[in-house]
């Protein structure tokens, strides 16, 4: 009796309704990446043709996407902590598997949509980390060039400038020094 108990829980686990939401909750997923992907694709426009007020529209998209992803991640967890509450896992290990490892649990045609709409968001999550480190990029070298800008405006450096020969030579002034 216990066993045809089991059997009939294992068969209602795989058939469960929630488990086509987690499908469409990953595609919502990777939607909001692609969206991402586009915010950045526009800063990095943006920063190639030092627009400010389009780098700011871009940043402030990519903050509205990134915490639409945030929420959709949350309910993400909560939709795969109660999926696999039927297969007597805690949320805590719920919480530790992977999308291989629901989907082997799920087994058939759930747990190969798990894998083919987890397999996406891997992909676009993989995008979205390369095209943020080629913004990373690009800001560190504005800022790099900015600073060197203002050191020149300002005349930060005090040090006096050297020939090879190791004589002293006197430094230009300022550009701010200079005209007042």
């Amino acid at each position: 009796m216990v066993t045809a108990t089991k059997t009939t829980t294992q068969t209602a686990n795989k058939n469960d309704r929630r488990v086509p939401t987690l499908v469409r909750l990953l595609g919502d997923l990777a939607g909001a990446h692609e969206d991402l992907l586009a915010a950045i694709d526009a800063k990095i426009a943006a920063m190639r043709t030092a627009d400010a007020e389009q780098i700011r529209a871009a940043c402030l998209q990519e903050s509205a996407i990134a915490e639409r992803i945030n929420e959709r991640e949350g309910l993400r967890r909560q939709l795969v902590e109660n999926i696999m509450r039927g297969y007597g896992l805690s949320p805590t290990a719920a919480r530790r598997l992977s999308a291989a490892q629901i989907a082997a649990r799920l087994g058939g045609r759930s747990g190969e949509d798990i894998l083919t709409a987890a397999g996406r968001l891997k992909e676009l999550t993989g995008a979205v980390t390369r095209r943020n480190h080629v913004a990373q990029l690009i800001a560190q070298n504005v800022l790099r060039h900015v600073k060197h800008v203002f050191t020149a405006m300002t005349g930060a450096e005090t040090s006096p400038g050297y020939t090879h020969a190791g004589e002293s030579v006197a430094c230009r002034p300022a550009i701010f020094d200079a005209v007042g």
